[in-house]
């Protein structure tokens, strides 16, 4: 029997950065290409002194997942240094100088013309499309499953509270949405297309509609206006009423974001690679809160600075890359923004909030979209019980923040939780190195 997973509203505070237009950014003096994707190592192919076009290919990953990445910018590579990653740690990048002349590969622009499922695959992957909501898994993958899809869910949630990119890029480009879902539907050979936003977010909803006119096999999902309705195994369950222990190929499912498929869009009718997004900056902590068109690779203080800088007399702040809920703190704004950073949030330390012991109420566990039993994970990871961590589910924890949310107590649940399921992957895979 399916269980219906559960969530919790939250305040959104998505207003103070979306009533000024996309500012568009384009021409930071340097950009940073990180050389790592997830836990994988990218080689690069190009070296200090190289000169290097828009959209040329300056790094590979080579594993199971292989796929190019492009440089930004025209200009010159500087060399190989370690920058702030939004993983909240320092990592190589390639640090290349813009040259402001925005010269691009000779095939930049070139529309694809053979729009079978194979061409379409092919050119996502040469594009290096990722996603561009969470982990950056090469997009391309997903339209690769054994059969057919049933549907392709686009997830226009956004639940997190301060993030707006993608309301922004409906807004502003919802027949470029359209057109990247339909290559999506031609790529995975699904019949039909859904669009998964909130009920509460009406304009974007009549938005949406007036542009689907039409379009009969593509229709929205309206979803209630909790934390986290964005999870996809959320949207996916309440798309088609099942659920699945891996990947949502399982139940015949393609899940992209917004900016995804807008990825897409560009990729297939102007082979335009991922060179840029949008990103949210705001909080209480910047002074004009908005979103902003910029190159893949431009320093987070940049765009800061162009968002009216910090709040006066702003003190200790939390600096966070990501959402509030599953971002990562980070110690500096001196950080290069990846493909996957979706929002950078500034938060003053108005109060500070005292951990007290916990008083078993339960909250966490009534609350946790995954079933689970947090505070018990945590009191086995602490134990050094890794093994009683994975039979309670620590593997199945989707890190959304809200066990530590709820806690009335202050107790910080989600990040021991988190490092109990870091400890079982390492052991799990230590164990089959051994062999």
């Amino acid at each position: 029997m399916l269980r219906k997973i559960r969530g919790l509203h939250i305040n959104g505070r998505k207003k103070m950065s979306t009533d000024a237009p996309i500012q568009t950014y384009l021409n930071p003096e340097y950009v940073y290409v990180p050389l790592i994707a997830g836990s994988t190592k990218l080689k690069p192919i190009v070296s200090a002194g190289d000169n290097v076009l828009k959209g040329q290919v300056v790094a590979l990953r080579e594993d199971r997942f292989a796929h190019p990445v492009h440089s930004p910018v025209s200009g010159s590579v500087v060399g190989v240094k370690k920058v702030w990653h939004p993983i909240a740690r320092m990592v190589e990048m390639l640090e290349i100088k813009n040259d402001f002349q925005e010269n691009a590969v000779d095939d930049f622009g070139e529309a694809l013309i053979d729009l079978t499922k194979e061409a379409i695959i092919e050119r996502v992957k040469n594009c290096g499309i990722v996603g561009l909501g969470g982990a950056g898994f090469p997009t391309y993958v997903k339209y690769l499953p054994n059969k057919p899809a049933e549907v392709v869910l686009i997830n226009a949630a956004e639940c997190e509270p301060y993030i707006t990119a993608d309301a922004v890029l409906i807004q502003a480009f919802a027949d470029k949405l359209i057109s990247g879902i339909r290559y999506i539907m031609m790529a995975t050979g699904a019949p039909k297309a859904q669009i998964a936003i909130k009920r509460t977010k009406q304009a974007l909803i009549a938005h949406l509609n007036s542009h689907l006119k039409g379009f009969e096999d593509i229709s929205l999902l309206l979803l209630p206006d909790v934390y986290p309705a964005g999870w996809e195994k959320y949207i996916v369950e309440h798309a088609l009423n099942k659920t699945y222990n891996g990947l949502p190929s399982e139940v015949g499912a393609v899940v992209n974001n917004v900016a995804t498929a807008i990825a897409v869009c560009d990729a297939v009718e102007e082979n335009k690679p991922l060179i840029e997004k949008v990103v949210t900056v705001t909080g209480e902590g910047i002074k004009k809160p908005q979103n902003f068109f910029i190159k893949i690779g431009t320093k987070a203080l940049e765009l800061i600075e162009r968002a009216g800088g910090y709040i006066d007399d702003l003190g200790d702040a939390y600096f966070i890359a990501g959402g509030p809920m599953t971002g990562s703190a980070i110690y500096t704004d001196d950080m290069a923004i990846s493909s996957s950073l979706g929002s950078i949030i500034v938060l003053p330390k108005r109060t500070t909030a005292i951990e007290q012991a916990c008083m078993g109420c339960g909250r966490c566990a009534d609350y946790c979209p995954a079933f689970l039993t947090p505070t018990e994970i945590k009191r086995a990871f602490i134990a050094g019980e890794i093994d009683l961590a994975e039979e309670l589910g620590a593997l199945k924890c989707i890190q959304c923040g809200l066990c530590s949310y709820v806690c009335p107590s202050r107790v910080e649940i989600t990040d021991a939780v988190v490092k109990a399921k870091t400890a079982v992957q390492k052991k799990k895979a230590a164990a089959v190195k051994k062999g």
